[in-house]
């Protein structure tokens, strides 16, 4: 998605009621920081790890904003696969 120009380095992220914000990197990772310090790492990993769970489908957990307000970055992975074909 970074690498498409979908998302930038440094754009935020948030989980879909705006109480968890990420930065994006220019590797595609996030960055966190929580009580505990920076986190960095896959959308998968940090949404797990700032929800204490053993999993998370990044894909859903995280979420991008334009004018249109919030939309989870499972649309510009889907946008990405519609212009791929």
């Amino acid at each position: 998605v970074v690498e498409r120009g979908l998302l930038k380095p440094g754009e935020t992220l948030w989980d879909a009621r705006r109480k968890v914000e990420a930065r994006v990197r220019a590797d595609g990772s996030i960055t966190v920081n929580s009580p505990e310090g920076a986190l960095e790492g896959s959308i998968h990993k940090i949404g797990a790890a700032v929800q204490k769970a053993e999993a998370c489908n990044g894909w859903t957990y995280w979420h991008f904003e334009r004018k249109s307000g919030l939309k989870p970055i499972d649309f510009l992975r889907e946008k990405m696969r519609k212009e791929t074909k």
